[in-house]
């Protein structure tokens, strides 16, 4: 099941044996638990953040399937097993690398490097580039410049509107930005602005080594990413003993019981912590992440307008 977070991840906070014990060798447990932490860092930050973007799922790569620009993807196949035949194109694991078979196996034989090339590494991690840079409603844009949004590219046809003093006098509200962009997706003046947009995507039958396309590394928010794997492995350790949880998932969770401060029916989690984190991340004074903001999502996004303003001399 797609998610946020996807097996190789816990790698990096608990060994696998260690893991597979946890879930009593049954990984698709898992599944389950990895998607409720996820919506639990959801429920914290969706007031301020884009959680479309900033929880993108991560899949298991598939030549056969065209991609979106900012997709993220890791390697993995079945195991090589030498009672199968393999056809020219068919990915396996083997000793934690991926390869692609370049010589049909059409008689069974134990693995033999010469019949496959290697793709990389088990659970190596790319994802899509943007092709060009995503808009952002503050930025300033001319005519002619390119924007990638809700996977399209758009050419700008009016260039960004500068308000002057004497115009956000007129509309007298104040924080009215004085950088007027439309979204390339507005119903109303969208097409006006940015034209039809022209859809992108990574063809199908695209190598992963292809970097015209493809960026080896991992383009998700790495804290965040860390915050969600301890909520999981906390919760994961629940289901086996909830009163007997190791020390250092509690302690990753929610933080030492010295370390927390009530205040009235609230509780306030040390930012060491996941929930600590996750409390400091929604209001942004302590904590401010690298993570996409939520932009103006309503009606025609900027408005602006109002009554004459009187001029007043005495």
């Amino acid at each position: 099941m797609d998610s946020f977070i996807f097996y190789g991840d816990y790698a990096k906070q608990i060994q696998e044996d260690n893991l597979l014990q946890v879930v009593g060798n049954k990984t698709s447990i898992l599944n389950s638990i990895q998607l409720a932490a996820v919506e639990e860092c959801v429920s914290y930050l969706k007031q301020k953040y884009d959680i479309t973007q900033a929880f993108q799922p991560i899949t298991q790569h598939d030549i056969t399937k065209p991609y979106k620009s900012g997709q993220t993807v890791y390697l993995n196949a079945p195991d090589y097993d030498a009672t199968k035949t393999y056809a020219l194109g068919s990915f396996v694991a083997q000793s934690d690398k991926i390869y692609k078979c370049t010589t049909a196996i059409a008689a069974h034989e134990a693995f033999n490097v010469a019949h496959w090339s290697l793709v990389g590494d088990q659970y190596a991690i790319y994802y899509a580039k943007y092709t060009q840079d995503s808009f952002y409603y503050k930025a300033i844009y001319t005519v002619g410049n390119k924007v990638f949004w809700c996977d399209k590219i758009y050419t700008c046809r009016i260039a960004t509107q500068i308000l002057d003093h004497e115009a956000l006098l007129q509309i007298g509200v104040s924080g009215t930005s004085k950088i007027v962009n439309i979204f390339p997706d507005d119903p109303v003046k969208g097409v006006q602005y940015w034209g039809a947009g022209t859809p992108f995507s990574i063809p199908a039958s695209t190598e992963i080594s292809n970097t015209d396309y493809w960026i080896f590394g991992d383009n998700r928010d790495q804290k965040l990413l860390q915050i969600c794997i301890d909520i999981a492995l906390y919760h994961a350790h629940c289901r086996i003993s909830p009163r007997n949880i190791p020390d250092l998932r509690i302690r990753r969770y929610i933080g030492d019981a010295n370390d927390r401060e009530i205040r009235g029916q609230r509780i306030l989690y040390p930012t060491y912590s996941a929930l600590g984190w996750l409390q400091s991340a929604a209001i942004g004074n302590d904590i401010t992440p690298s993570l996409p903001l939520l932009q103006p999502a309503q009606g025609g996004r900027i408005r602006f307008g109002g009554n004459q303003k009187n001029v007043n001399n005495y």
